[in-house]
């Protein structure tokens, strides 16, 4: 017979008190699948996510720009006018989200979007005048903002830190 008050299999009915489980037992449950979100790679990956965030904000202060706008711009900026389709793609954003990006950007005059010449489906989107402007003015503060997010590191673990971020996001066998 199985002692339900020290196992780690859940009773199968809560207990007088009204609870199925008691503490002990949710944490025995717990450590025999090895869980522990303070080491979960995922939720690391979301902490430095966020820090990166603050990073960029802290540098861009008084911009009204988010990276992922940013990443859209410098994008356009290194490959020239690219269907928003395209621009999604190397961004790593998806459809939607590409789609509230372009528009915030239209929005201050920084893109245009029209129609392509071979395919009228295709929506294409470009940078304007002010646009390059802005860009190239900021592409030192977002480099800067990266740099605060690694400067934990020593060089040799920043860049092994990076080649092992690039394996991993550029692994398909995942998606």
């Amino acid at each position: 017979m199985i002692d339900e008050s020290s196992s780690a299999i859940p009773p199968d009915e809560p207990s007088a008190e009204g609870t199925r489980y008691t503490r002990e037992q949710i944490d025995a449950m717990i450590a025999a699948t090895g869980y522990d979100l303070d080491l979960h790679p995922a939720h690391i990956v979301r902490k430095v996510h966020q820090r990166a965030t603050t990073c960029f904000q802290q540098v861009m202060a008084g911009e009204d720009l988010t990276p992922t706008q940013f990443a859209a711009l410098a994008t356009i900026l290194r490959h020239g006018e690219v269907s928003q389709n395209h621009l999604g793609r190397l961004t790593a954003m998806d459809p939607s989200t590409i789609s509230l990006v372009v528009r915030k950007l239209r929005k201050l005059g920084l893109v245009t979007r029209g129609a392509s010449s071979t395919d009228q489906r295709m929506v294409i989107i470009q940078l304007t005048d002010k646009g390059v402007d802005y860009t190239l003015a900021r592409l030192g503060k977002s480099k800067e903002a990266g740099l605060q997010l690694l400067a934990p590191l020593s060089a040799a673990e920043q860049a092994l830190l990076l080649e092992l971020l690039q394996r991993i996001s550029d692994d398909q066998s995942s998606s």
